[in-house]
Order: structure tokens, then sequence, then C-alpha cells
């Protein structure tokens, strides 16, 4: 009996300790994300012209990071609930290089939706546990 109680434990301790870190790991990457977004709205509003090589890079830069978190979040949940940030980095390449300032804006707020609507899919629930 004590052993298995030991086990029932030391099983419950690794659920709770997975469900820490996962929690953990997906506020840190969503809240990164979102401060690079704020960070390119903020140029974006400076600007007068958004087809410059900096505002690009800016959104190379961020759909780079995306891929990186994007890698570790295939181990939580399938990947076609959180494709949608990295289609939305490349639809925001071809709106800089149209010069479109309301399609850019809008797919920036587009992306700050989907890391907010991910905090839910992702967090720690029963499902994301079993």
């Amino acid at each position: 009996m004590n052993k298995r109680f030991y086990y029932i434990l030391a099983i419950i301790i690794l659920l709770a300790g997975a469900c820490i870190c996962e929690q953990i790991m997906v506020d840190t990457y969503l809240g990164n994300m979102e401060e690079i977004v704020y960070n390119i709205i903020e140029e974006v509003e400076n600007a007068t012209d958004v087809s410059t090589p900096a505002i690009y890079n800016l959104i190379e830069d961020a759909e780079e990071t995306w891929k990186g978190y994007e890698e570790n979040f295939c181990f939580l949940v399938n990947y076609k609930d959180i494709e949608e940030i990295g289609v939305e980095f490349t639809k925001m390449k071809i709106y800089i290089l149209e010069n479109d300032v309301t399609e850019l804006k809008a797919s920036l707020a587009e992306v700050l939706y989907y890391t907010d609507s991910y905090h839910q899919i992702m967090g720690i629930t029963l499902q994301n546990i079993l």
C-alpha cells in the first residue's frame, strides 16, 4: 500500500510540475510576442512610409522568433491550431511591399488577437494534462 501511494504521489507531482512549466513557457512566449508586436505597431504609427527596410526587418525578426516558439508549441497543441500567426506575418510582408498601412495595422491587430486567444487554448486544462 505504501509503495502504491508513493507512486501515485510521484505521478501527481510530475503532472503538476509539467503543467506549471507549460504555463510559464506559454505565458513567457506569448508575452514576448505581444511585446514584439506592440513595438512594431509603435514603429508603424511613427512612420510615414511603411515600405522601409527597417519595418520589413522587424517583421522578419518577429516571424523568426515566432517560428522558434511555434516549434515548442507543437509539443503542446496541434499545429493547425496555432498556424494563424505565421500566416499573418506572411501577409504583413506583402502589405509592407504594397505600402498598405491599413491592412498592416489590421494584421498586427490579428496577431495580438491570436496571442490572446492562444492563452486560452494552451492554458492549464484537464485536456492538456491528459
